[in-house]
């Protein structure tokens, strides 16, 4: 008989995953739930050791013609290969000139493949790794620092290093360190232009998202103006105005990459993608910012000093811990959540896991990620990664990883602007966007690189039986009892001529396991799966 309500490890567990197992719940209640989260709060510098190994058995399909025999620029060979995912680890010299070849002295296909290989691996982690709160916390930094795909194909090109170099290093670590990782890093710093930022014309673009997006957030904003009466109200600056973002924008030009720019009469610097802080292009009128004076600092330390200031800045505390304790809780978090993750990051500001402390606070320091109730709705691709984990299908690379979400805008990097994609439960249930999710739940573990034999995994008497197969997958995928109007469809279904008990009696394997895999995938559509 199925519990009739969550179990609050299993709860707890799905607020911080990809999705919880069965087995992942019984771990939590052997370990103690304080020392599971120590756990997952202290992984290896890389992939756990099975992951690693999985990951290294990956290739992916890649095929090309060879290239015109008159082209001057360029000539290749033609390709046609199963490759492993080596640009994962390609420096940014690398990729950078796969991306300023492609299609000229590089077929394009090279430069499409970065990107299939960064979504697969993705994929592959989140549904396999066992240090799951990081691939949480990777997935969460990756959206509040969003880059849109499609908006500039260098700032794309350079994504597997902004993954591998920026994000995933600094996912439990120091604000201020990922905040100046980000910075620097090709993708951001083209995707919001501050690689053209110059002397004469800085580039306000990056300086207000920085601000608005990274930072301070958009409560913190007053406009083009600050009046007096809010001035007044303030201690020290608690917003921002237009007038920073201008003086943030000269701090930070000169903040740029190299791209063969000239540097001065005599001088070219190299063409290799890499961050570089070039005095010709910095804005030396930089004053004050949010009343801390900066025109001393004529270098890159001026851009460093901004930094500084809004990532100490009060209002970034309250706008990053509410935006996270949302991404954990649902749209209406405890306040007790907040005003613990407020106060540990305020109190953990220049620690090397600062942004651990905030989340041990959250997570430990009160009870409520084992007693509030689950109303955080996942989204597409959580849903999907969830149908994975919960009944051990094994992911392997998939070229077409890379934009199978993104009509849904929940592929990697498909959210086209800046500000990530929304994280309100609202969005993801549209009526369009869950049938078009139903129907990829039901498609995608019949993909051949989705490897499963889930007919294995359930005892035989069980599986004979249209309400023991039912309440099996159930309790594997949920732990709990659905509402009754959604067992019922589900056992009626089963007992039916689709049914896996029908499909055992033809001693068809292959029929067996496909009937399985439509169980789990209608499982995988019910209200019950598809909160966290």
């Amino acid at each position: 008989m199925l519990p009739t309500t969550p179990d609050l490890y299993r709860t707890a567990i799905n607020r911080v995953t990809f999705g919880a197992r069965d087995i992942d719940a019984q771990l939590a209640v052997t370990m103690g739930w304080a020392a599971w989260v120590d756990d997952q709060l202290n992984p290896p510098k890389g992939d756990d050791a099975d992951l690693a190994a999985h990951i290294a058995q990956q290739t992916m399909h890649i095929e090309y013609a060879a290239s015109d025999p008159t082209n001057t620029k360029g000539t290749w060979d033609a390709v046609n290969e199963e490759r492993p995912l080596n640009y994962l680890v390609a420096d940014v010299p690398t990729l950078w000139k796969i991306a300023r070849g492609a299609g000229t002295t590089l077929p394009s296909q090279e430069r499409t493949r970065l990107a299939q290989e960064l979504a697969a691996v993705t994929w592959i982690r989140n549904a396999h790794s066992h240090y799951q709160l990081r691939e949480f916390m990777v997935d969460f930094w990756h959206n509040h620092f969003n880059i849109g795909k499609n908006e500039n194909a260098l700032a794309t090109a350079l994504l597997p290093a902004y993954d591998r170099d920026a994000i995933r290093p600094n996912a439990f670590g120091n604000f201020r360190t990922l905040l100046e990782a980000i910075a620097t890093s090709g993708s951001m710093l083209i995707y919001l232009d501050n690689w053209v930022s110059t002397a004469s014309t800085p580039n306000e673009n990056y300086a207000r998202e920085i601000m608005e997006l990274h930072t301070l957030g958009a409560d913190a904003y007053y406009g083009k103006t600050t009046p007096t009466d809010v001035l007044a109200s303030m201690s020290a600056h608690a917003g921002f105005s237009d007038q920073d973002v201008v003086q943030a924008s000269r701090a930070l030009s000169g903040w740029t990459i190299k791209y063969g720019q000239r540097v001065d009469s005599k001088t070219v610097m190299p063409d290799t993608g890499e961050f570089v802080f070039n005095p010709n292009q910095h804005n030396k009128t930089g004053t004050s910012i949010l009343g801390y004076n900066v025109s001393a600092k004529l270098d890159i330390t001026q851009g460093q000093a901004l930094l500084d200031i809004i990532a100490y800045h009060a209002a970034t505390a309250r706008f990053v811990t509410t935006k996270l304790a949302k991404r954990i809780f649902g749209d209406s978090p405890p306040q007790a959540v907040i005003d613990r993750g407020v106060a540990a990051w305020n109190s953990n500001t220049t620690a090397p896991d600062q942004i651990a402390r905030v989340l041990r606070a959250m997570l430990l320091e009160g009870n409520e990620v084992l007693t509030e109730p689950t109303t955080k709705v996942r989204r597409p691709y959580e849903r999907i990664i969830a149908l994975f984990r919960t009944t051990d299908m094994v992911v392997n690379a998939n070229t077409v990883m890379t934009n199978t979400l993104d009509s849904l805008n929940d592929g990697l990097f498909a959210w086209p602007a800046p500000n990530g994609r929304p994280d309100v439960n609202g969005y993801w249930l549209a009526t369009g966007a869950n049938m078009r999710t139903w129907n990829l739940l039901l498609q995608i573990p019949q993909w051949t690189q989705i490897q499963t034999t889930l007919s294995v995994q359930i005892p035989a008497s069980t599986a004979a039986s249209a309400t023991g197969v039912v309440d099996y997958w159930i309790e594997r995928m949920i732990g709990y009892q659905l509402s009754t109007a959604a067992t019922n469809a589900l056992v009626s279904d089963q007992a039916g001529t689709n049914g896996v008990p029908a499909m055992i009696k033809t001693k068809n394997a292959i029929k067996i396991e496909l009937a399985h895999r439509r169980l789990v995938s209608l499982i995988a559509t019910t209200e019950e799966f598809t909160l966290r």
